[in-house]
Protein backbone atom coordinates (compact mmCIF):
# COMPACT_ATOMS: atom_id res chain seq x y z
CA UNK A 1 0.00 0.00 0.00
CA UNK A 2 2.49 2.24 0.99
CA UNK A 3 4.48 1.70 -2.41
CA UNK A 4 1.11 2.45 -4.59
CA UNK A 5 0.48 5.61 -2.54
CA UNK A 6 4.36 6.76 -3.62
CA UNK A 7 3.99 5.43 -7.04
CA UNK A 8 0.31 7.54 -6.91
CA UNK A 9 2.43 10.34 -5.08
CA UNK A 10 4.74 10.16 -7.57
CA UNK A 11 2.37 10.28 -10.78
CA UNK A 12 0.31 12.86 -9.39
CA UNK A 13 3.65 15.08 -9.08
CA UNK A 14 4.56 14.64 -12.96
CA UNK A 15 1.03 15.71 -13.70
CA UNK A 16 0.87 18.97 -11.57
CA UNK A 17 4.82 19.36 -13.50
CA UNK A 18 3.11 18.96 -16.76
CA UNK A 19 0.57 21.33 -16.39
CA UNK A 20 3.15 24.00 -15.12
CA UNK A 21 4.92 23.51 -18.33
CA UNK A 22 1.90 23.79 -20.27
CA UNK A 23 0.61 26.54 -18.74
CA UNK A 24 4.30 28.37 -19.02
CA UNK A 25 5.05 27.71 -22.53
CA UNK A 26 1.27 29.34 -23.40
CA UNK A 27 2.24 31.94 -21.66
CA UNK A 28 5.75 32.37 -23.49
CA UNK A 29 3.59 32.19 -27.15
CA UNK A 30 1.00 34.32 -25.60
CA UNK A 31 3.61 36.76 -25.07
CA UNK A 32 5.45 36.25 -28.06
CA UNK A 33 2.23 36.61 -30.28
CA UNK A 34 0.90 39.56 -28.70
CA UNK A 35 4.41 41.56 -28.87
CA UNK A 36 4.50 40.50 -33.00
CA UNK A 37 0.92 41.47 -33.65
CA UNK A 38 1.43 45.15 -31.85
CA UNK A 39 4.87 45.69 -33.34
CA UNK A 40 3.06 44.84 -36.86
CA UNK A 41 -0.19 46.86 -36.19
CA UNK A 42 2.08 50.13 -35.33
CA UNK A 43 4.46 49.56 -38.40
CA UNK A 44 1.01 49.28 -40.74
CA UNK A 45 -0.35 52.14 -38.48
CA UNK A 46 2.69 54.22 -38.86
CA UNK A 47 2.79 52.82 -42.86
CA UNK A 48 -0.67 54.84 -43.51
CA UNK A 49 -2.21 50.82 -44.36
CA UNK A 50 -4.96 51.62 -41.24
CA UNK A 51 -5.83 54.96 -39.72
CA UNK A 52 -6.21 55.73 -36.07
CA UNK A 53 -9.71 54.05 -36.06
CA UNK A 54 -8.79 50.82 -37.58
CA UNK A 55 -5.67 50.99 -35.21
CA UNK A 56 -7.64 51.26 -31.89
CA UNK A 57 -10.27 48.77 -33.38
CA UNK A 58 -7.84 46.05 -34.06
CA UNK A 59 -6.10 46.43 -31.08
CA UNK A 60 -8.98 46.08 -29.32
CA UNK A 61 -10.66 43.67 -31.42
CA UNK A 62 -6.99 41.73 -30.24
CA UNK A 63 -7.25 41.62 -27.03
CA UNK A 64 -11.17 40.40 -26.84
CA UNK A 65 -9.84 37.49 -28.87
CA UNK A 66 -6.74 37.04 -26.51
CA UNK A 67 -9.60 36.96 -23.34
CA UNK A 68 -12.70 35.16 -24.66
CA UNK A 69 -10.44 32.12 -26.44
CA UNK A 70 -8.36 32.35 -23.13
CA UNK A 71 -4.97 30.71 -22.21
CA UNK A 72 -5.03 27.64 -24.13
CA UNK A 73 -6.26 29.14 -27.61
CA UNK A 74 -6.14 32.87 -27.14
CA UNK A 75 -2.44 33.27 -28.93
CA UNK A 76 -4.15 30.97 -31.86
CA UNK A 77 -6.68 33.39 -32.51
CA UNK A 78 -4.79 35.75 -32.56
CA UNK A 79 -2.14 34.40 -34.95
CA UNK A 80 -5.17 33.54 -37.42
CA UNK A 81 -6.20 37.14 -37.17
CA UNK A 82 -3.02 38.43 -37.72
CA UNK A 83 -2.37 36.19 -40.35
CA UNK A 84 -5.14 37.43 -42.68
CA UNK A 85 -4.17 41.17 -41.62
CA UNK A 86 -0.73 40.61 -42.79
CA UNK A 87 -1.32 39.04 -45.59
CA UNK A 88 -4.70 41.17 -46.19
CA UNK A 89 -3.15 43.71 -46.80
CA UNK A 90 0.02 43.01 -48.63
CA UNK A 91 -2.40 41.31 -51.26
CA UNK A 92 -3.94 44.62 -51.56
CA UNK A 93 -0.81 46.00 -52.96
CA UNK A 94 -0.38 43.04 -55.98
CA UNK A 95 -0.81 45.49 -59.24
CA UNK A 96 -1.93 48.26 -57.34
CA UNK A 97 -1.37 50.77 -60.20
CA UNK A 98 -3.52 48.32 -62.65
CA UNK A 99 -6.24 48.09 -60.45
CA UNK A 100 -6.08 52.22 -59.38
CA UNK A 101 -6.46 52.76 -63.41
CA UNK A 102 -9.69 50.59 -63.47
CA UNK A 103 -11.12 52.35 -60.94
CA UNK A 104 -11.43 49.46 -58.02
CA UNK A 105 -8.65 49.98 -56.05
CA UNK A 106 -8.83 50.01 -52.26
CA UNK A 107 -9.10 54.31 -51.81
CA UNK A 108 -6.56 55.60 -50.22
CA UNK A 109 -3.99 53.47 -51.62
CA UNK A 110 -5.57 51.18 -49.46
CA UNK A 111 -5.78 52.49 -46.27
CA UNK A 112 -8.07 50.74 -44.05
CA UNK A 113 -10.65 52.00 -41.32
CA UNK A 114 -13.09 50.86 -38.75
CA UNK A 115 -15.44 49.59 -40.67
CA UNK A 116 -13.02 47.49 -42.61
CA UNK A 117 -12.61 45.76 -38.79
CA UNK A 118 -15.55 45.61 -38.05
CA UNK A 119 -16.78 44.19 -41.31
CA UNK A 120 -13.97 41.85 -41.39
CA UNK A 121 -13.36 41.10 -37.56
CA UNK A 122 -16.97 41.42 -35.91
CA UNK A 123 -17.78 37.59 -36.96
CA UNK A 124 -15.03 36.06 -35.52
CA UNK A 125 -15.69 38.02 -32.07
CA UNK A 126 -19.17 36.42 -31.98
CA UNK A 127 -17.48 32.91 -32.38
CA UNK A 128 -14.86 33.50 -30.07
CA UNK A 129 -17.29 34.59 -27.53
CA UNK A 130 -19.95 31.84 -28.07
CA UNK A 131 -16.67 29.89 -27.28
CA UNK A 132 -16.16 31.94 -24.22
CA UNK A 133 -19.63 30.66 -22.47
CA UNK A 134 -20.31 27.14 -24.12
CA UNK A 135 -19.91 23.87 -22.82
CA UNK A 136 -16.76 22.31 -22.84
CA UNK A 137 -17.98 19.30 -25.83
CA UNK A 138 -18.84 22.10 -27.85
CA UNK A 139 -15.80 23.95 -27.87
CA UNK A 140 -14.50 22.64 -30.91
CA UNK A 141 -17.24 23.55 -32.93
CA UNK A 142 -16.66 27.04 -32.22
CA UNK A 143 -13.12 27.19 -32.61
CA UNK A 144 -14.26 26.41 -36.20
CA UNK A 145 -16.89 28.52 -36.37
CA UNK A 146 -13.98 31.21 -35.69
CA UNK A 147 -11.88 29.69 -37.94
CA UNK A 148 -14.89 29.89 -40.90
CA UNK A 149 -15.15 33.12 -40.52
CA UNK A 150 -11.50 34.55 -40.66
CA UNK A 151 -10.77 32.16 -43.87
CA UNK A 152 -14.24 33.22 -45.40
CA UNK A 153 -12.52 37.27 -44.82
CA UNK A 154 -9.15 36.09 -46.16
CA UNK A 155 -11.00 34.53 -48.91
CA UNK A 156 -12.57 37.35 -50.07
CA UNK A 157 -9.68 39.75 -49.81
CA UNK A 158 -7.86 37.59 -51.90
CA UNK A 159 -10.17 36.87 -54.52
CA UNK A 160 -11.17 40.45 -54.89
CA UNK A 161 -7.65 41.69 -54.83
CA UNK A 162 -5.90 39.34 -57.29
CA UNK A 163 -9.75 38.73 -59.35
CA UNK A 164 -9.57 42.45 -59.88
CA UNK A 165 -6.18 42.62 -61.69
CA UNK A 166 -6.44 39.30 -63.44
CA UNK A 167 -9.94 38.09 -63.55
CA UNK A 168 -12.35 38.82 -67.05
CA UNK A 169 -15.51 38.73 -64.30
CA UNK A 170 -18.99 37.19 -64.88
CA UNK A 171 -22.06 37.99 -62.72
CA UNK A 172 -22.13 34.72 -60.42
CA UNK A 173 -26.22 34.95 -60.80
CA UNK A 174 -25.90 34.92 -64.52
CA UNK A 175 -22.62 34.43 -65.38
CA UNK A 176 -22.73 37.09 -67.60
CA UNK A 177 -19.92 39.54 -68.50
CA UNK A 178 -19.50 41.91 -66.62
CA UNK A 179 -17.27 45.42 -66.08
CA UNK A 180 -13.82 44.65 -63.58
CA UNK A 181 -15.12 45.72 -60.03
CA UNK A 182 -19.38 45.09 -60.40
CA UNK A 183 -20.49 43.87 -57.20
CA UNK A 184 -21.01 40.32 -57.46
CA UNK A 185 -18.35 39.61 -60.08
CA UNK A 186 -16.22 36.37 -60.04
CA UNK A 187 -13.52 35.08 -62.23
CA UNK A 188 -11.50 31.63 -62.09
CA UNK A 189 -8.30 33.63 -60.59
CA UNK A 190 -10.41 35.16 -58.33
CA UNK A 191 -12.23 31.42 -57.64
CA UNK A 192 -8.12 30.53 -57.33
CA UNK A 193 -7.22 33.39 -54.92
CA UNK A 194 -9.99 32.35 -52.85
CA UNK A 195 -9.53 29.19 -52.29
CA UNK A 196 -5.33 29.94 -51.46
CA UNK A 197 -6.52 32.45 -49.09
CA UNK A 198 -9.18 30.11 -47.28
CA UNK A 199 -6.49 26.94 -47.19
CA UNK A 200 -4.03 29.77 -45.64
CA UNK A 201 -6.25 30.27 -42.46
CA UNK A 202 -7.06 26.51 -42.64
CA UNK A 203 -3.23 25.56 -41.93
CA UNK A 204 -2.73 28.03 -39.48
CA UNK A 205 -5.80 27.02 -37.82
CA UNK A 206 -4.84 23.75 -37.47
CA UNK A 207 -2.97 25.10 -34.27
CA UNK A 208 -6.23 24.60 -32.24
CA UNK A 209 -5.82 21.10 -32.42
CA UNK A 210 -2.04 20.68 -30.91
CA UNK A 211 -0.81 17.44 -31.69
CA UNK A 212 -4.18 15.92 -33.31
CA UNK A 213 -3.48 18.55 -36.15
CA UNK A 214 -1.38 15.45 -37.60
CA UNK A 215 -3.95 12.67 -37.18
CA UNK A 216 -7.17 11.89 -39.69
CA UNK A 217 -9.21 14.82 -37.20
CA UNK A 218 -6.18 17.41 -38.53
CA UNK A 219 -7.11 16.57 -42.21
CA UNK A 220 -11.13 17.16 -41.24
CA UNK A 221 -10.54 20.01 -39.95
CA UNK A 222 -8.73 21.60 -42.59
CA UNK A 223 -10.77 20.73 -45.29
CA UNK A 224 -13.33 21.99 -43.52
CA UNK A 225 -11.98 25.13 -43.10
CA UNK A 226 -11.18 25.46 -46.28
CA UNK A 227 -14.35 25.26 -47.97
CA UNK A 228 -16.25 27.14 -45.18
CA UNK A 229 -14.35 30.02 -46.10
CA UNK A 230 -14.31 29.41 -49.94
CA UNK A 231 -18.47 29.25 -49.41
CA UNK A 232 -18.40 32.49 -47.38
CA UNK A 233 -16.73 33.80 -50.19
CA UNK A 234 -19.36 33.01 -52.90
CA UNK A 235 -21.98 34.10 -50.58
CA UNK A 236 -20.11 37.17 -50.06
CA UNK A 237 -20.54 37.34 -54.19
CA UNK A 238 -23.80 36.19 -54.05
CA UNK A 239 -25.15 39.19 -51.30
CA UNK A 240 -23.00 41.49 -53.70
CA UNK A 241 -25.23 41.02 -56.63
CA UNK A 242 -28.39 40.80 -55.19
CA UNK A 243 -28.60 43.11 -52.21
CA UNK A 244 -25.46 45.41 -52.08
CA UNK A 245 -26.49 48.91 -52.67
CA UNK A 246 -29.72 47.81 -53.73
CA UNK A 247 -33.29 48.85 -52.15
CA UNK A 248 -34.87 48.12 -49.95
CA UNK A 249 -31.76 47.18 -47.84
CA UNK A 250 -29.24 48.95 -49.25
CA UNK A 251 -26.69 47.21 -47.31
CA UNK A 252 -22.64 48.38 -48.06
CA UNK A 253 -20.29 45.83 -48.64
CA UNK A 254 -19.29 46.18 -45.04
CA UNK A 255 -22.79 44.77 -43.97
CA UNK A 256 -22.12 42.15 -46.71
CA UNK A 257 -18.54 41.26 -45.51
CA UNK A 258 -20.35 40.81 -42.04
CA UNK A 259 -23.00 38.42 -42.99
CA UNK A 260 -20.60 36.33 -45.27
CA UNK A 261 -17.93 35.90 -42.94
CA UNK A 262 -20.85 34.70 -40.36
CA UNK A 263 -21.98 32.40 -43.04
CA UNK A 264 -18.92 30.92 -43.49
CA UNK A 265 -18.41 30.29 -39.92
CA UNK A 266 -21.64 28.36 -39.62
CA UNK A 267 -21.10 26.17 -42.31
CA UNK A 268 -17.90 25.44 -41.16
CA UNK A 269 -20.31 24.55 -37.28
CA UNK A 270 -22.94 22.49 -39.54
CA UNK A 271 -19.84 20.53 -41.24
CA UNK A 272 -18.21 19.91 -37.93
CA UNK A 273 -21.72 19.09 -36.50
CA UNK A 274 -22.40 17.01 -39.24
CA UNK A 275 -19.19 14.82 -38.76
CA UNK A 276 -19.55 15.06 -34.48
CA UNK A 277 -16.49 17.09 -34.10
CA UNK A 278 -16.04 17.29 -30.35
CA UNK A 279 -12.32 17.94 -27.94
Amino acid sequence: MVGKRMDQGFISCKDHTHDVMAVSTQLVLSAITVTVAFLLVAFVYQKRKINASALVGTLGLGVLILLLLGLTYGYIGLLTLLTFFFFGNLVTRYKYEKKFKLGVAEAHRGMRDIQNVLGNGLSPLIFALLFAVSSEHLELLFLLGFSGAVATATADTFSTEIGQADGTPRLITTLKHVPVGTNGGVSLPGFVAAALGAGLIAVVSLLFLGSRAVTYIGAVFFIICLLAGFSGCLIDSFLGATVEDRNPLRLNKHHVNILSTLSGGLIAMLLGSSLSMHL
